[in-house]
């Protein structure tokens, strides 16, 4: 069974900052070191508060889990088509961006495929959005490794890239749920986030 997040006091935890994330920076596997250079840099600043909170908890949240990695991916019911042909085509090259051709249709699937990801426990607002309460396990979203969560995060950042002023609003409130419940898996196994 897998542990039971804290219930956060309001939905603003998102923006709770992450302990120092670099303090172990020589014990980081490769592909770590790799993915934090796609995403934690001055040239993806424009990104926003959200998003770099999103990257500390993730580093929280992998070293929570000891690093591991798997072959097996996160669920792929709904993901974007541009997810599943990168993952075949030029995963070895986090840099590299798959072409998007339609931005409302990429932003839509993304949606869905984090919906999809999501535990029944999680509510959805007046508008449809999901809320940042609540607490439970996380099933198949509490996916460590380079085929796990890392992938929301890179597709999250692809969208940003493309984002214009139809699809922008959309991306902050997505960037906003991804860092809550990235902070809320990774408090799941606190007992290593203080260590």
């Amino acid at each position: 069974m897998a542990p039971t997040p804290a219930t956060p006091a309001t939905p603003a935890a998102a923006l709770v900052p992450a302990p120092p994330v670099y303090d172990d920076v020589d014990a980081w596997p490769a592909w770590i070191v790799q993915a934090m250079d796609r995403m934690d840099n001055e040239t993806n600043a424009n990104y926003g508060g959200y998003f770099k909170r999103a990257v500390d908890w993730w580093i929280v949240f992998e070293r929570s889990r000891g690093w591991m990695t798997s072959m097996k991916g996160l669920p792929t019911d709904k993901r974007p088509v541009e997810v599943g042909n990168w993952l075949r085509i030029d995963r070895r090259n986090l840099k590299k961006i798959p072409v998007i051709e339609d931005e409302n249709q990429y932003a839509t699937q993304w949606r869905n495929w984090w919906e999809a990801l999501q535990p029944d426990w999680r509510t959805f607002d007046e508008d449809g959005r999901l809320e940042q309460v609540g607490s439970g396990e996380w099933g198949a979203l509490d996916h460590p490794g380079k085929n796990g969560v890392l992938m929301v995060l890179l597709s999250l950042m692809w969208w940003r890239d493309i984002a214009t002023s139809q699809t922008l609003h959309d991306w902050n409130h997505a960037a906003r749920d991804v860092a809550w419940t990235i902070w809320q898996m990774a408090m799941a196994n606190d007992r290593y986030v203080c260590s």
